[in-house]
């Protein structure tokens, strides 16, 4: 089986829409993958608001001094 890499720690890629006049997020771990759903969202007539990709934030955990 696949290990899946975590999302937090690699980044992941989110497809912003109207549902209901509600904005939704559709979330997908690969580009790839987030155009082709976001292609079949606006060929339904969804209203998409854009294709955005989340990176964690890059963070010092120690630092020490000698």
């Amino acid at each position: 089986m696949t290990r899946i890499p975590d999302p937090l720690k690699t980044g992941f890629y989110y497809v912003e829409y109207t549902y209901m006049d509600s904005k939704k997020c559709a979330v997908y771990f690969t580009l790839e993958s987030a155009q082709e759903a976001m292609v079949k969202m606006m060929s339904r007539g969804v209203e998409c608001h854009g294709l955005h990709e989340w990176k964690p934030k890059l963070e010092i955990i120690s630092y020490t001094r000698r």
